[in-house]
């Protein structure tokens, strides 16, 4: 086990232990995504320690290993008064007021594994872990282009990308309207997603309709992925949509009517074949569904095709959102 330990006074320590996880994760064999998000994670977590000075703030990262994988492990830790509320914590909207913008739930949702512990009068311990990929996970790139309706400082859609060792998770949010309210609503749910993505999908669905009930509402697609049994769930309510290319046929799941958090009925999952290699595009209404992505699109990279999406395909009435994974 290689491990680095780093005393958290000031920012220059963020830099210090920034740098330090970023050479770790390197030397490991994290691609550039996954170098990113151990990077971003760090800050945060030594960001936090300087803005609240931190008594006795200590930051280690190291290499740890289980029976199957290998990854790195970032630990933040200190002796002060501790955090009254840890649900309040780990809303989003909450600690960013105080750090790099994502927040602890920022952290959660980047790293595979997280957990807090927080005593009064005795400290803080953050820890997180991050496992290097296997090559399913390798291959399944999602870029993401969101932008809020104009006018507006924030948006009512939102996303939510988890990968594991199984498959991955892709979302979209689209709340009800635009502006301060939808953006509070999409947060809602985003909170509810990451606190029970781990749930079979329509009980995920069933626990969004129930959180949302006393908001405004939101369409929500959900596309699940299996990639040792080839299979795609998806279930999607309201307008958001999903499209997959890969094979000779275009599919296009079905959207079932209502708002989550108001009114459904008769939602169900759906179950596709999923092959490697496919290009899933998910998007909300601010994109216009008249777009088609021909062979050449398909070989860009997700990045490309979802710049493509958004510039070529973008209403100016609404928030919008597009998500590409392949």
């Amino acid at each position: 086990m290689h491990e680095e330990k780093i005393i958290v006074l000031f920012d220059t320590d963020v830099l210090k232990a920034r740098r330090l996880a970023r050479e770790m994760a390197v030397g490991m064999g994290f691609d550039k995504y996954g170098v990113n998000e151990i990077e971003t994670s760090i800050s945060e977590l030594a960001t936090n320690l300087v803005k609240h000075n931190a008594l006795n703030g200590e930051i280690a990262i190291r290499t740890v290993t289980n029976r199957e994988h290998t990854g790195i492990e970032l630990r933040a830790e200190d002796q002060g008064p501790g955090i009254r509320d840890i649900t309040t914590a780990m809303k989003d909207g909450e600690s960013t007021k105080i750090s790099l913008g994502i927040g602890l739930p920022g952290v959660k949702r980047m790293m595979d594994e997280f957990s807090i512990q927080s005593e009064h009068g005795k400290g803080t311990l953050v820890a997180a872990r991050k496992w290097l990929p296997s090559d399913f996970i390798q291959k399944m790139k999602v870029s993401v282009f969101s932008v809020p309706f104009p006018g507006q400082e924030v948006s009512g859609d939102a996303y939510f990308i988890k990968h594991t060792r199984e498959g991955a998770l892709l979302v979209v949010i689209d709340a009800l309207g635009h502006g301060r309210e939808a953006h509070e609503t999409a947060l809602q749910a985003l909170e509810i997603i990451e606190n029970n993505y781990t749930e079979p999908l329509l009980d995920l669905v069933m626990l969004c309709h129930k959180g949302l009930m006393h908001s405004r509402g939101a369409a929500i697609a959900f596309c699940k992925i299996a990639y040792a049994e080839k299979i795609m769930q998806h279930v999607s309510v309201g307008n958001v949509e999903t499209r997959v290319y890969g094979s000779s046929v275009l599919v296009r799941p079905f959207c079932f009517n209502g708002t989550l958090g108001a009114a459904i009925r008769n939602v169900k999952v759906t179950e596709y074949p999923y092959r490697e290699g496919s290009t899933i595009v998910m998007f909300s209404d601010g994109i216009s569904g008249r777009f088609d992505l021909k062979s050449e699109m398909l070989g860009m990279s997700v990045q490309e095709t979802a710049s493509f999406i958004l510039d070529n395909y973008k209403r100016s009435t609404d928030d919008a959102t597009v998500l590409v994974g392949r």
